[in-house]
């Protein structure tokens, strides 16, 4: 006898069992009916989960702190669904010691093929409590620079410059250097100003000093630094280090260096560049 043979004579006995084949229909119908309650239950716990979360948004208003509360929303809406889904699968009829062996199993299973997303997890916890940056600091992770505009559980969204919408896993940010352009509120502009050996340097720290007391977004309460630095190869260099808020940085930055080149020229002051000289030396061609 075949196995087909077998199977169909299983088949066979069981439709013409009628007792077993009762039991077997009424478990298939329990079933049906558990599966149905299950996927109802579901959709009603999404439905009341997206209402704690807009209540949620609007208890957390604009004065708490936007990182702390984009990331705690993160972790709560992810555990309210998980809550969903093992409500799901008890009212399927998942023995809670099963639920519970098999929820273990899981958890070690995904432990280990997902180390990348518990460390992105685990980042993200280090940056929230330690702040490391919060949402609208400007920062620097791994040579990416960006603004931030969301942490959530696993990742910190970054918009650049030009516009780009970058994804920095957590895991990434915690483990490298962060640079916060942002977190305190005044910041120093350093400039390196060279001018050549024929020229006065003194007129020159004068024009520098007058530029920096007259720019209204560099502070004259913080001492300013405008000095001669060094005696180069082909320049005397001069430093001008004055401080503005963190905002006002580049509006100062550029600001300086246009008036400093226009007041430079006005009062012909060189800023020497690289040149080459050739020269040129005439031979006699003798005929023979």
């Amino acid at each position: 006898m075949t196995e087909k043979d077998t199977l169909l004579n299983k088949i066979y006995e069981l439709l013409t069992d009628t007792d077993r084949f009762a039991v077997l229909i009424e478990k298939f119908i329990l079933f049906t009916v558990r599966a149905i309650i299950a996927v109802l239950v579901f959709m009603v716990c999404r439905k009341i989960i997206k209402i704690l979360m807009k209540k949620y948004d609007q208890l957390n208003g604009k004065d708490s702190n936007k990182s702390l509360q984009t990331f705690s929303r993160s972790i709560l809406k992810l555990s309210l669904n998980f809550a969903a889904i093992m409500i799901a699968l008890l009212i399927m009829g998942v023995k809670q010691t099963a639920f519970v062996g098999l929820l273990g199993g899981a958890v070690l299973g995904i432990g280990l093929a997902l180390k990348d997303t518990l460390a992105n997890f685990a980042g993200g916890i280090i940056i929230i409590v330690f702040k490391a940056y919060e949402i609208g600091d400007f920062i620097e992770i791994d040579g990416q620079g960006g603004s931030v505009h969301g942490i959530n559980v696993f990742a910190t969204t970054l918009n650049t410059i030009d516009n780009k919408r970058v994804l920095v896993p957590n895991g990434l940010a915690a483990s490298h250097q962060i640079i916060n352009y942002t977190k305190n509120k005044m910041r120093r502009v350093d400039l390196l100003f060279g001018i050549s050996y024929d020229d006065d340097f003194k007129k020159a720290i004068k024009i520098l000093t007058e530029i920096s007391e007259s720019h209204p977004k560099i502070s004259q309460q913080i001492d300013k630094t405008i000095r001669l630095r060094e005696l180069a190869n082909s320049s005397v260099n001069l430093t001008f280090r004055v401080w503005c808020k963190s905002e006002d940085y580049w509006e100062v930055y550029y600001d300086v260096m246009e008036s400093a080149k226009l007041k430079f020229d006005e009062n012909n002051i060189t800023i020497p560049f690289p040149q080459m000289d050739v020269h040129m030396h005439k031979t006699e061609i003798i005929d023979k």
